[in-house]
């Protein structure tokens, strides 16, 4: 119901954000709790840590483009090699990285590796955010495989390299998208100089810094550490006139109501008994491992996050004695897939805000993507 709220609101010309706050208002209303999950909302360190993190790294990149260090960054990150190359290794290493908005940060290095070899809106989001999540999926320090391994006391470093292959799957299934299209368009000749790599600075500025202060200030790091690569790339080759156009932005404007509704979702479903209920449905389902790891699935998708369905599904699996390393896998399968293409995926929201691509659009991509994994880790696990 969730999903197809959000996406019928996106189809009659709504914006992302505006859609899925409707649909957040509108369940809150029929469940009776959109006033307790508004205060619950409000009132979460962890929800302006996350409105923070995103407007910041939103502002960074959209100064980014308006001082036109992005044209920088293509001339010099072009420089050191074949575009697709980066294409595939930047998102992904970006994100390994824990922040919330993420997204946004490797995002203008796609739009400067793919724009030039004329790749469309819709194929660079695609890519930045599917290969976003391809180190990530198997990644050993990545919040989803730390709470995989404590609730089936599976030794983490074991399904970090029963996930592996999936990681490389992934990889390749996103090959023939980005090869097939990158061979249409034309490089536009230009000189080429590592010089222009400087613009990467403050980005490094950003990972480093939260790197560094996370141990002291937690997820505070994120917006202190995005202030100060701010501040650098106006140093660089910014003005006054840039940072007003970046603070006041539409597209910084209709990121932040995207997460803003997002929180209210996620309240709104967890201080209903729709979770209570959808674990009811798995208990009475019986024993099939594809049964728990679809229920798992679609509550990651009407949520936005992995979290929810494996603190629900993961601890039925060991009351029954299914927390084996196969079964397991399965329904980090399908959670993560689930996750990757949920209308309300930050990752996903932030990217399509960042490309104005059409949502309907990158799904094109994205989902034949998605069930390409799940088929064939689906199959594979079957014969076994």
């Amino acid at each position: 119901m969730v999903v197809v709220a959000i996406v019928v609101g996106i189809k009659i010309g709504l914006s992302l954000g505006i859609s899925i706050l409707l649909t957040s208002v509108g369940l809150g209303l029929y469940l009776g709790n959109l006033p307790t999950s508004f205060i619950a909302a409000i009132t979460s360190e962890d929800a302006w840590v996350l409105i923070l993190a995103t407007y910041t790294i939103a502002v960074l990149s959209e100064l980014y483009r308006v001082t036109g260090a992005i044209g920088e960054l293509g001339r010099g990150l072009s420089s050191v090699g074949d575009p697709r190359i980066g294409l595939i290794l930047i998102p992904a290493v970006v994100g390994l990285m824990p922040v919330a908005g993420g997204a946004l940060l490797s995002a203008p290095l796609v739009e400067a590796l793919g724009r030039p070899i004329g790749l469309s809106n819709e194929v660079l989001a695609y890519i930045n955010l599917w290969y976003r999540h391809t180190l990530l999926y198997s990644y050993p320090f990545s919040q989803i495989l730390i709470i995989l391994s404590q609730l089936t006391k599976i030794q983490i470093l074991g399904l970090a390299a029963a996930t592996a292959p999936i990681s490389l799957l992934m990889t390749f299934i996103g090959l023939p998208t980005l090869l097939r299209l990158g061979k249409t368009g034309r490089q536009e000749p230009r000189e080429r100089s590592s010089k222009d790599l400087v613009a990467l600075v403050p980005l490094a500025i950003a990972i480093l810094l939260l790197m560094f202060l996370s141990q002291l200030m937690g997820s505070w790091a994120i917006p202190v550490g995005t202030s100060l690569a701010i501040i650098t790339l106006m140093k660089l080759r910014g003005s006054k006139k840039h940072l007003a156009q970046s603070l006041f932005s539409r597209r910084v404007a209709d990121v932040l109501l995207s997460v803003v509704a997002v929180i209210l979702l996620r309240e709104v479903i967890n201080n209903s008994q729709l979770p209570a209920e959808l674990s009811n449905v798995i208990s009475s389902s019986g024993n099939s491992e594809i049964m728990f790891a679809l229920m798992s699935s679609l509550i990651s998708i009407a949520t936005g996050s992995p979290m929810t369905g494996l603190f629900i599904v993961v601890p039925l699996l060991s009351s029954l004695g299914l927390n084996n390393l196969k079964t397991v896998i399965l329904v980090h399968n399908y959670t993560f897939l689930g996750y990757i293409v949920s209308p309300t995926h930050l990752c996903l929201l932030y990217t399509a805000e960042y490309f104005k691509a059409n949502l309907t659009s990158i799904y094109r991509y994205l989902i034949p993507s998605a069930l390409a994994v799940i088929a064939t880790v689906t199959i594979f696990y079957s014969f076994i």
